[in-house]
């Protein structure tokens, strides 16, 4: 448990289309929402690749580390006082591209999460490296599990040990044949963790002729939906996350209390 009672935050999901390997029209479009939304959210969730898309292709327009669209996330950011979150491809360390977990927060410290849970039916393998280690971010003194589109099927990858984390946010590029499976993930995710939960995932269609329903929610600890973006349609969810009907839910029914405990192994 924190220390202190966290601060109610404001959140913004942002369910949007995506503009096919466009970085720079992405950005531009990032840049759009940010503006529309100054003022009313302290984090702002974008979908996952949200400046390119999901595919191999786009992977070959890779940010270099800390390039282009680095430098243009803590910029937005920091230019206007608002925390960003969502994915993108980016070579790392030893020229490794990673799908990655981005939060930006207002002052342009970033934190970061590579994927860890390849897509192997999508070829995710081939042109993407995972995740060794699994990081919590802190933001307001909330503490926040970073997880994207297909770890979520991964419960223990998702385990909240000993209540590490309050929430869990998942970027998504779910597509419309696997819908009902993300909600119903991202529903047990809150449950089984006691946690809130929000499932930020894209709409349209992308040209390798899938298409993208949304469904973007954001959930509190007892599976409860708090806002629910409409179907097939672009559009900006706004809640404020309040941590003490948390901590009260926690301290009323204590399941963490009796959960298995184990090591998450890596290789």
């Amino acid at each position: 448990m924190p220390n202190q009672t966290p601060p109610p935050i404001r959140i913004a999901v942002v369910q949007c289309t995506i503009l096919w390997n466009d970085i720079s029209g992405n950005c531009q479009q990032i840049e759009r929402y940010v503006q529309q939304l100054q003022g009313q959210a302290d984090l702002i969730i974008f979908p996952e690749t949200i400046t390119t898309g999901f595919s191999a292709e786009a992977a070959k327009r890779a940010d270099s580390q800390k390039g282009e669209v680095y430098t243009f996330l803590q910029k937005i950011a920091s230019e206007y006082q608002v925390a960003l979150a969502g994915s993108y491809l980016t070579e790392w360390g030893k020229g490794k591209v990673y799908n990655m977990f981005f939060l930006f927060d207002q002052e342009g410290k970033a934190q970061l999460q590579p994927k860890r849970h390849l897509f192997a039916p999508g070829g995710e393998r081939a042109f993407v490296s995972p995740a060794m280690e699994r990081t919590i971010f802190t933001f307001h003194g909330w503490r926040i599990l970073p997880v994207i589109c297909y770890d979520m099927r991964f419960p223990v990858w998702c385990r909240n040990r000993k209540n590490e984390y309050d929430l869990m946010i998942c970027v998504a590029n779910w597509p419309r044949p696997r819908r009902r499976v993300f909600s119903t993930l991202l529903r047990a995710r809150a449950m089984e963790n006691l946690c809130y939960a929000i499932g930020v995932n894209r709409v349209g269609e992308d040209p390798q002729g899938l298409v993208y329903t949304g469904d973007s929610a954001i959930l509190n600890a007892r599976g409860e939906t708090l806002a629910e973006a409409k179907e097939n349609q672009e559009e900006i969810l706004l809640t404020t996350l309040d941590y003490t009907p948390l901590s009260e839910l926690r301290h009323k029914f204590p399941v963490w209390e009796d959960a298995d405990s184990f090591t998450l192994h890596l290789n």
